[in-house]
């Protein structure tokens, strides 16, 4: 019997300890079945065996284009631009509700009133801003969401209908070719294609769960409760930590998107990052961090190819106003 809520991830080799730190964390609360996709490398997947992971592999994705997007994407890119893949191979495999994860998430509480939610509705996307957020509304971030989208793409969920795999091939069509940084052209990664989800979907829900995959977007909320032993976020339980720019290698920086910002300036919360930070170190991320991307470098000189592109746009718009 099939299992009727399944969860994966997908990551490059060098994030083994952070996938491990996913998986533990989130089995404190779930017994659901966890799928993993690690790029290329057997040896890591095996590192998986003892957490009862199921392994995807590469040769059962079926995405088309795949080698072409081997060559165009490197680590970040390509794991992104498989999401849709994934979420429909869970689905091929008969489980109603199929829930993407990024590795660097944690699990601090039960899941389940978001899961709940999931299994109602065809989509189900976290905004990274709600009512919440205007008490202490942040125009930076704001504006920095009218490039990178409104959906953080952390936490994806569908559930088994024709309208989720609708929208999930049309998602996986536009990342086979466009899934990289480009903020002038409208692309963020597999991220800003979320933006048009409102328009293509009927039965999309805004999970608006302020605990559910929260970042550093939402720290401004978070505090911790002695008396209850969790973090809070607007008043209500920390469930998902996105770890979104986080760099292990400085531990002592919140994340790369806010330069500067330091961990020793948040209080009380600072210790869920010296939580994680812990448990990164506690499962090898030293070694693992190590590991390389196991389909070269040919990705670098696609994306060098697309910088002079762009500057040659920029190129010629600057000559016809001249």
């Amino acid at each position: 019997m099939v299992e009727p809520l399944a969860v994966v991830t997908a990551a490059a080799p060098n994030y083994l300890a952070q996938v491990r730190v996913l998986v533990r964390s989130f089995r404190r609360h779930h017994a659901a079945p966890f799928y993993a996709f690690l790029a290329g490398d057997g040896e890591a997947e095996q590192r998986l065996r003892d957490l009862d992971v199921r392994i995807v592999s590469i040769r059962t994705l079926r995405a088309p284009g795949l080698a072409g997007m081997l060559l165009r994407y490197g680590p970040k890119q390509f794991c992104a631009a498989i999401k849709p893949a994934l979420l429909l191979a869970l689905l091929d495999l008969g489980h109603q509700t199929a829930v993407f994860l990024d590795p660097d998430l944690y699990v601090a509480d039960t899941l389940e009133p978001c899961l709940a939610e999931a299994a109602a509705h065809s989509l189900t996307l976290t905004p990274h801003i709600g009512p919440e957020s205007l008490v202490q509304a942040d125009e930076p971030f704001e504006r920095s969401l009218l490039m990178a989208g409104m959906f953080n793409a952390g936490f994806v969920a569908v559930r088994q209908c024709s309208e989720a795999r609708a929208f999930l091939q049309w998602w996986m069509e536009r990342l086979r070719r466009h899934c990289y940084e480009d903020p002038r052209q409208g692309i963020h990664f597999d991220q800003r294609w979320l933006d048009l989800a409102p328009g293509y979907v009927a039965d999309l829900r805004l999970l608006r769960d302020p605990g559910c995959n929260a970042g550093y977007w939402r720290l401004g909320e978070a505090a911790w409760d002695p008396e209850a032993g969790r973090f809070l976020i607007s008043g209500r339980p920390l469930r998902l930590f996105h770890f979104s720019g986080y760099d292990p290698q400085r531990p002592s920086l919140v994340t790369r998107y806010r330069p500067g910002w330091r961990v020793d300036s948040l209080g009380t919360v600072q210790r869920l990052f010296q939580l994680y930070h812990g448990l990164l170190l506690e499962e090898g991320w030293q070694e693992h961090s190590r590991r390389p991307w196991p389909w070269g470098d040919a990705w670098l000189a696609w994306e060098a190819a697309r910088r002079l592109r762009r500057a040659a746009r920029t190129a010629r718009r600057m000559l016809r106003g001249a």
